[in-house]
């Protein structure tokens, strides 16, 4: 047994019943899997059309709605077509229609959804990623005499709708049950039509552009780092988007190599992922990389990662560097800094020297 054990939590196989996505899929459900951790995150793959969910909103946390293409060694490849609603009145939406990677970013209080996955071409990514350790929103509805009402819903208090002696786990037998009775393509299409037809009347009043802000399509990062795939995508913060309290990379690793140097993140924490490169085929993992952590930089515990793992470094706890000893196939490493200026402390010749994002520009 480590001193930090409690940090690395290796990602279980998601087996459900979703239609549309596919399955087993990867989940990092907060506090439910890891004591502490502030981030409630799934990748997801998409591989036929659905729409999903209703307009709701989230009630003090920001979420950030995630699409890229499924096949990481062909991220910006996204055959696909989306459209998502978001804005501040429920029956005032805006539409956007997503055709490349994209994150958008969902305030807390601001409604979004549905997300009509209109077009699959090839598998896509959907990830909706929560900065909280337990995810919850607050879905609207309108009685027939027009009265609105909110119903809270949540991890660990929602209930499964067949027995409700059990807590919802959303393996999506229910979801998935209401597809199924519309077997025949025409009555899917017709189901699907009834079902966003108000959505897309909404569409069909002029955009003001307000909510452009929130939507980012990721941009190629050339580079000539032999290490990691190129081009690569990322999420830089405030500098990406003004507001943003999210900060991460895709590095899809090609090689044994040596990622970052010891440090530690002074106020806040970060989270490490390893995934598969394919998140259709999330699991599989061919890969051997080495994580060291301390609370001391000349006192730290290395622990080996050889199947997709999720790292918690919590604020002020040194970690790094991460080395790939093995690297049978290209795999996703994930740095996740849940804030929208990235900082590092590094201890160099008996100091302590920071590095970040937010320091003045010479």
């Amino acid at each position: 047994m480590g001193r930090y054990d409690d940090l690395v939590f290796p990602i279980p196989q998601e087996f459900h019943q979703w239609y549309g996505f596919a399955s087993p899929r990867g989940f990092f459900r907060g506090t439910t899997m890891m004591e502490k951790a502030r981030v409630y995150m799934d990748w997801t793959s998409v591989v036929k059309p659905l729409p999903m969910e209703i307009p709701h909103t989230h009630h003090c946390a920001d979420e950030y709605l995630v699409f890229t293409g499924a096949d990481m060694n062909n991220f910006f490849e996204f055959d696909a077509e989306v459209d998502v609603w978001i804005g501040e009145d429920p029956e005032n939406l805006e539409m956007y229609t997503l055709t490349k990677p994209t994150i958008i970013r969902v305030p807390p209080k601001m409604y979004h959804c549905p997300v009509n996955f209109r077009v699959i071409n090839k598998p896509i990514v959907f990830s909706a990623v929560y900065l909280d350790g337990d995810w919850s929103k607050i879905n609207r509805e309108v009685g027939p005499d027009g009265e609105e009402s909110f119903s809270y819903s949540g991890a660990g208090v929602r209930r499964c709708v067949r027995d409700r002696s059990k807590e919802c786990i959303y393996c999506g037998a229910c979801f998935s049950k209401r597809m199924k009775e519309a077997e025949k393509e025409e009555e899917k299409v017709k189901s699907t039509e009834e079902l966003l037809a108000p959505y897309y009347e909404m569409a069909k009043r002029p955009r003001t552009g307000k909510y452009d802000k929130y939507v980012y399509a990721y941009v190629p990062e050339e580079h000539d780092d032999d290490r990691f795939l190129s081009p690569r995508a990322g999420f830089r913060g405030n500098r990406e988007m003004e507001g943003s309290r999210l900060t991460y990379l895709y590095n899809i690793v090609q090689k044994p190599c040596t990622v970052s140097e010891t440090h530690m993140h002074h106020a806040v924490e970060e989270y490490l992922f390893f995934t598969g490169a394919d998140i259709t085929h999330f699991f599989e993992f061919d890969a051997v990389a080495e994580v060291s952590i301390g609370e001391d930089p000349e006192h730290m515990e290395t622990y080996v990662i050889d199947k997709p793992t999720a790292v918690r470094i919590p604020a002020g706890m040194w970690h790094g560097p991460v080395v790939f000893r093995h690297v049978g196939a290209p795999v996703n490493f994930e740095p996740f800094y849940p804030c929208g200026d990235y900082g590092k402390v590094v201890y160099r010749d008996g100091a302590y020297i920071y590095k970040g994002t937010d320091l003045p520009k010479k």
